[in-house]
């Protein structure tokens, strides 16, 4: 009872200092000479009778945009100034475009963006600064430069859970990565980091498959059959998000593999710590994503309550959200509220 509770204490002590880093960082981005640090500005909106529109572009409907979208909400509703809604970019470009295109027409003051593919937005990020329009982009950055990017720390944390995954196996074995489509950043962040993790903490783990799967757990199912087939001493398997990882769960208690097959995540979504507290998935890295969702909230309702324009940052802002890597010591420490 001690160890859970001192495990309860540390992992709350890492949240709080992280949160307070985090605010630190808003800090740093607001604090600009001339821009408005409280919401002074709303107060003047309500007297004048103004509105904003808001709006947030999801991927697809999934666990982590709809907790963004909640934080987002807790933050906006009680303004009394903003209209806000959450639009479906249908895992298309095109379509995510079409909508950046009908928000810009419609004036909105702010846009939230959990870009598709960090190229192909681009130009959309560059048509919405010169309208004026200040984007705020969710845990996907994207290539062209725009008001504030708020993310989990996804290359560092893949490290940590590398370095998590690789002790849970004794240092040796081997792995396999259950990965994300090409042409996303945090693919790319989630990979590298969780590569060079093994290479520095645990170089007797051989990486022997990296596959696509869609983030999606019934395509994770599919490939990780089709590499242990090819690899039936296969140790373990990293799912680049917490679907991804359930699908390597559902596999390994179909071959009766549970408790002798590593199984590692990203996200830290309900299903995910529900996992680890039964005793199947092996972790994850968790991140309070309503959090996220507050922090880019509070940013936009000062970007646009202070009228503060889409083109006047010298730099881009990266605010990174705190993590920890949650496994069955540590998950329960997790309250409800936390929980998405």
């Amino acid at each position: 009872m001690e160890d859970r509770t001192n495990d309860r204490r540390s992992f709350l002590k890492v949240m709080a200092v992280g949160s307070a880093a985090v605010a630190g960082a808003a800090a740093g981005m607001l604090g600009t000479p001339g821009v408005q640090t409280e919401f002074a500005g709303v107060s003047r909106a309500r007297a004048q009778g103004t509105r904003y529109k808001m709006a947030f572009i999801q991927w697809q409907p999934h666990t982590v945009p709809a907790a963004w979208s909640k934080g987002i909400e807790e933050v906006l509703k009680p303004q009394q100034v903003i209209d806000y809604e959450l639009l479906d970019g249908q895992n298309k470009v095109e379509v995510q475009a079409s909508l950046m295109d009908t928000l810009i027409s419609q004036g909105a003051s702010v846009i939230f963006l959990q870009p598709i593919d960090s190229v192909a937005l681009a130009p959309s990020i560059a048509k919405a600064k010169r309208a004026g329009i200040s984007v705020i982009t969710l845990n996907i950055d994207a290539t062209e430069a725009h008001a504030a990017h708020v993310e989990m720390n996804h290359y560092y944390g893949a490290m940590d859970i590398a370095k998590a995954m690789g002790d849970a196996m004794g240092g040796k074995g081997k792995v396999a990565i259950l990965n994300a489509p090409p042409g996303i950043i945090i693919r790319d962040q989630r990979t590298n980091g969780f590569v060079e993790g093994m290479k520095q903490h645990h170089p007797g783990i051989q990486i022997v498959a990296d596959q696509v799967a869609d983030w999606d757990r019934k395509k994770a199912q599919d490939v990780l059959n089709t590499i242990l087939a090819a690899n039936p001493d296969l140790g373990g398997a990293y799912g680049v998000n917490d679907s991804m990882a359930l699908g390597a769960v559902d596999v390994a208690k179909e071959k009766g593999l549970l408790g002798k097959f590593v199984v590692f995540g990203n996200d830290g979504e309900t299903a995910a710590l529900e996992s680890i507290e039964a005793g199947e998935l092996t972790g994850t890295q968790y991140t309070d994503v309503y959090q996220q969702g507050r922090l880019a909230a509070a940013a936009a309702t000062v970007l646009a309550t202070g009228g503060v324009a889409a083109g006047s940052f010298g730099q881009q802002s990266r605010l990174l959200m705190p993590y920890v890597i949650a496994t069955k010591e540590n998950a329960g420490s997790i309250q409800p509220s936390q929980r998405w």
